[in-house]
């Protein structure tokens, strides 16, 4: 009866629900959504396997066999394709730890590390903040909305059984992680002129002041005013991470599935 019941109620595991599976789990994997999340490796494909039955009404039929050549050809230009998306969502969240990092460096909390024991990763307090503050933003905007849309639509531009990748394809790639770098360069600027200029500041008066040492409570300053700036730099970060996550959509929707399609 147990055995009717699985048969009956329990959706068939094909070839185009594998394929589907593939690239979702792919794109999950490599832009470290899962890396965040503390579950095991069989909740994950549970997960990602009814994410697929969901959207398997709306992909069209793989011909193919599940046990042919053509299907592990399918099989790695799928895990190719979710590479290539997830790696622009990591890079998103790459922004902002190379934020926090040069911050924490500026204020002297370089030292100050976040210890992550289910993965083993050290990173920067204020840049696992930071790192924290744009998954929020993430969520506020729907990001995780519209990335389901686009993986539906990817399927229609991009179908099973289409396998050529157009040769751009890593040269977008270099251009897209090229123009985040330039942002956070741009937007971490301001702050980098402003501890120069308190060094200077500190320096001259120390010139000229010989008598008075200042190197006792140089860092203790220095920390404070970086927590001060840092109260407002929040808000400034509100607006770097909606155009990111603005950009990221643009550049997925108007270059990569632009490559993948030809």
């Amino acid at each position: 009866m147990i055995n009717n019941l699985f048969y009956h109620f329990i959706p068939i595991v094909t070839s185009k629900i594998v394929l589907i599976m593939t690239r979702i789990f792919s794109v999950l994997n490599y832009s470290k959504i899962f890396y965040n999340m503390h579950i095991n490796l069989s909740t994950k494909i549970v997960l990602v396997y009814l994410i697929s039955n969901l959207l398997a009404p709306f992909i069209s039929n793989f011909p193919y066999s599940i046990y042919t050549i053509d299907f592990f050809i399918v099989l790695l230009h799928q895990i190719f394709t979710g590479m290539i998306i997830g790696l622009f969502i990591q890079c998103l969240f790459s922004c902002m730890i190379f934020i926090g990092e040069i911050i924490s460096a500026q204020i002297g909390l370089s030292a100050s590390i976040f210890f992550d024991l289910g993965h083993s990763f050290y990173s920067a307090v204020i840049s696992h903040l930071l790192n924290i503050f744009f998954l929020v933003l993430f969520f506020i905007y729907n990001t995780h909305l519209n990335l389901v849309v686009f993986l539906v639509k990817s399927f229609y531009v991009l179908p099973l059984n289409k396998t050529l990748i157009h040769k751009n394809i890593f040269l977008s790639f270099i251009s897209f992680f090229s123009d985040i770098i330039i942002n956070c360069v741009r937007f971490i600027l301001p702050i980098l002129f402003f501890f120069l200029i308190l060094y200077i500041a500190f320096m001259m008066f120390n010139r000229l002041s010989p008598n008075t040492s200042l190197f006792s409570s140089f860092l203790i300053i220095i920390f404070i005013f970086g927590l001060i700036l840092l109260k407002y730099f929040i808000y400034s970060l509100y607006f770097l991470g909606k155009f990111l996550i603005k950009y990221l959509f643009y550049y997925l929707k108007n270059h990569i599935i632009h490559f993948l399609s030809k």
